[in-house]
């Protein structure tokens, strides 16, 4: 789904973590009081001029790549209300799911790793009123948003030793592999993070 941070400077690198982070989330929760799939295309619009505007042609590109994922999901939508003759609600469905994951690469692609986790860590001490482990959370996140990029990147590589031996494409092929390596890292993340005395409540 999501990209890695962007190598090149944009103009939201500079905006705090807090008010990106803020407006993301009501953005998105915003989109969702939309019906009307005419408005709904308009917002992604906007969203590409957005990106266009913050960082040129090259990362809307990039921005624009990130959709490819949820091109599966566009296709069941599609068909699914063309089936019950929901034309309208498709559209609308497929511009809300399209916009919301612009603008939640928007907001990591200008974003560091390591920002967000303290942002996390320092907002969600709600959790615990329910016993919680707030800084468990923000590493767990952490962690998952950072091994997007490399599971990616490993998926093509799995894709690509699979198509050298073998004329026939499919993903399903490398599922196993993949799978286990990701099993892997998370037993060696796992004993990197006990060998450091694990995710421990920290006392404020």
């Amino acid at each position: 789904m999501f990209a890695e941070v962007s190598l090149d400077n944009t103009k939201l690198d500079e905006v705090s973590i807090q008010k990106k982070m803020l407006i993301s989330c009501a953005a998105a929760a915003f989109l969702f009081f939309i019906k009307n799939p005419i408005l709904m295309f308009g917002i992604f619009l906007a969203l590409l001029l957005i990106y266009f505007f913050v960082g040129g042609l090259k990362f809307l590109r990039l921005g624009l790549s990130s959709l490819k994922i949820t091109i599966p999901f566009i296709i069941i939508l599609a068909c699914w209300h063309l089936y019950l003759d929901h034309f309208d609600k498709g559209l609308t469905l497929i511009f809300r799911l399209t916009s919301a994951f612009l603008i939640a690469n928007l907001f990591l692609l200008t974003s560091k790793i390591h920002d967000i986790i303290l942002t996390i860590q320092k907002y969600s001490f709600f959790l615990k009123i329910f016993g919680i482990n707030s800084h468990a959370v923000s590493i767990t996140i952490g962690l998952f948003i950072r091994s997007i990029p490399i599971l990616k990147q490993r998926a093509k590589n799995l894709m690509l030793a699979q198509s050298a031996r073998s004329t026939k494409r499919s993903f399903w092929r490398i599922s196993i592999p993949l799978a286990l390596s990701i099993l892997d890292d998370a037993d060696h993340v796992s004993e990197a993070l006990r060998a450091r005395g694990g995710i421990k409540k920290r006392e404020n």
